[in-house]
């Protein structure tokens, strides 16, 4: 008897060793160990587990999530939309009915939106966040899908819809990772709508509800912002004598200051040739060097370009020139007295010239397009975002500020006159994350605008006595660049 058994537990030890490799096991074994690697920032091995199951296990229930996550992967690390957009589609179109296939919708309309140029291309996104709601109604990527959905009516200028499905989020999905997004998101659309008391009122539901969330300290950041502006009736900023960042050269010659949303602030010296990172704790890290610099703005997915006269650093590597066709048919002609540049959310690039008195716009592939907006001549200094899709472009001639949309379309505008303001002489422009614009003005200080282009506040005085540039940080403070004490100025 004791025989038999053994004979009987040999012969299935193989069978029980195949089942335990199978290929559905293996697959899942490298599922695993990929978003583990994901987890740890090791993304190329990830990647290679994910190719792998592709690839290897074509027959097995998760290729879908590993073609998702290669998705994840182009469109995360290597901000290859094209590659993207493939992997996502193959999930919708081979596997439509799989777990996977609804976080492949949700990234095809995220893709779709945040890159849109027309009003077409958010409604293509928002019948991608539809369909996830719809065909996979349990799904977890539903809550998601709904928080884009109010993303991408706030892109169109509907608050109100956009406010709508950031509160349901909130309400129906109160537990889920998109829920502190969508309360933070429900808290900016009432502030960009002019409800600022409701709006301080929810960022600190952000606060409460969500305290450990990454929304946590971008709410408070947003409070403090609002109540500057609008807590004691009317917006007030003091100067705070106890800060100070930079010394020597790199506050001399200074041609630009920018805030990241880490807080680190970004000084452009062309004495120096360098741009020079200084940390939140005034720690200067190591430079980007440059001749001749002009100017500096963020890119929607967070890089630094810095203008110089005859390039573009675009992120900490890529420095690139710009051509636009000679009077000749095959030949170009350089650009080589750049003053500004702006990466769009489609992907395209915005740089304006000072000798030809244009603005070239340049496709994704940074191949040559057309003026921008028309072929008018333009003194164009500074050109920034908004941050809800608007392109703020400084014209140093006219003495104005205009909004323009990618179609090139104007949304408002700052003229160089109005009631208890003039534009003396206008070097640089930023806006806040209520749309609000600071313009520095050599003989005026600071002035700061409403969207619709009311004069709320002017810095300065005695206090700024030659504005030479302007950055907003997280929570509002305004620096500023004066040129003749050559110092940075906080003013809170």
């Amino acid at each position: 008897m004791i025989l038999r058994r053994t004979l009987l537990l040999v012969l299935l030890l193989p069978s029980l060793a195949a089942a335990q490799t199978s290929p559905e096991d293996q697959a899942r074994g490298l599922l695993e160990d990929g978003r583990t690697y994901r987890k740890e920032g090791k993304l190329k091995q990830a990647l290679d587990n994910f190719q792998t199951i592709v690839s290897g296990f074509p027959n097995t229930s998760f290729v879908d999530d590993a073609l998702l996550e290669i998705g994840r992967y182009y469109l995360e690390v290597d901000h290859d939309a094209a590659k993207a957009r493939d992997a996502f589609e193959q999930v919708t179109k081979r596997f439509p009915q799989s777990d996977g296939a609804p976080g492949a919708y949700y990234y095809l309309g995220r893709l779709t939106m945040e890159r849109a140029a027309a009003a077409t291309d958010i409604d293509d996104a928002l019948a991608q966040f539809a369909r996830v709601q719809r065909l996979y109604p349990r799904s977890e990527w539903v809550p998601r899908a709904l928080y884009a959905t109010g993303l991408a009516h706030r892109k169109s200028g509907r608050l109100a819809e956009a406010a709508e499905a950031a509160r349901r989020v909130a309400l129906e999905h109160p537990s889920s990772d998109a829920a502190p997004a969508a309360q933070f998101e429900l808290a900016q659309d009432l502030a960009l709508a002019g409800d600022f008391r409701p709006a301080m009122e929810e960022f600190q539901q952000v606060r409460n509800r969500y305290p450990e969330s990454e929304w946590s300290p971008l709410a408070l950041d947003r409070i403090t912002a609002l109540y500057r502006l609008y807590g004691a009736g009317k917006p007030t900023f003091a100067l705070d004598p106890s800060y100070s960042v930079g010394a020597g050269d790199t506050l001399k010659d200074v041609r630009g200051i920018l805030m990241m949303p880490s807080r680190t602030l970004w000084v452009a010296s062309d004495k120096v040739k360098s741009a020079i990172p200084f940390a939140p704790d005034g720690k200067m890290g190591p430079g980007l060097a440059g001749e001749d610099l002009q100017s500096m703005s963020l890119a929607p997915n967070g890089d630094l370009l810095v203008t110089a006269a005859r390039a573009v650093r675009l992120g900490p590597r890529n420095l690139q020139t710009f051509a636009i066709p000679g009077s000749k048919p095959g030949e170009t002609e350089p650009l080589e007295k750049l003053e500004a540049a702006a990466v769009m959310p489609s992907g395209s690039v915005l740089v304006s010239d000072e000798k030809k008195k244009k603005v070239f716009r340049f496709d994704g592939k940074l191949q040559y397009q057309a003026p921008f907006p028309d072929a008018k001549e333009r003194q164009i200094s500074r050109i920034v975002l908004d941050g809800e899709g608007g392109i703020v472009m400084l014209d140093r001639g006219e003495k104005t500020v205009r909004v323009l949309d990618e179609a090139g379309r104007v949304l408002r505008t700052i003229a160089a006159h109005g009631p208890g303001y003039d534009l003396r002489k206008p070097v640089d422009v930023a806006v806040d994350g209520f749309r609000k614009t600071y313009v520095a003005d050599e003989e005026s200080g600071v002035l700061v605008f409403s969207p619709q282009g009311q004069l709320l506040a002017t810095l300065g005085g005695a206090d700024v006595r030659k504005a030479r540039a302007v950055t907003v940080d997280p929570s509002g403070g305004v620096l500023v660049y004066d040129d003749k004490l050559q110092r940075i100025l906080r003013f809170k």
